[in-house]
């Protein structure tokens, strides 16, 4: 693996884990149980929020991780290209 594709992955993993501590840093469950409950307060803002079914919210919450951690991935690949140019 090529140190373009590590800086991506990076970025991508720091923007999950910004949602992450965004949506639930200050909770009183174990670091461990973090992402778990970040996605299922998501689910619960959307159902009751929005009032869609608990099925769709489940499928929004997942792609909205999946989605920054591609957005991450992308932006860390042109940051990398763009500071190590010569």
């Amino acid at each position: 693996m090529n140190k373009t594709i590590v800086s991506g992955v990076l970025c991508g993993l720091v923007t999950v884990l910004g949602l992450i501590l965004l949506l639930v840093g200050d909770s009183h469950f174990p670091i461990i149980e973090w992402p778990l409950e970040a996605v299922n307060g998501l689910v619960f803002s959307l159902v009751w929020g929005l009032g869609i079914s608990q099925y769709l919210a489940y499928f929004i919450s997942i792609m909205l991780f999946i989605t920054l951690f591609s957005v991450g991935y992308a932006v860390g690949i042109k940051l990398y290209r763009w500071l190590s140019r010569e």
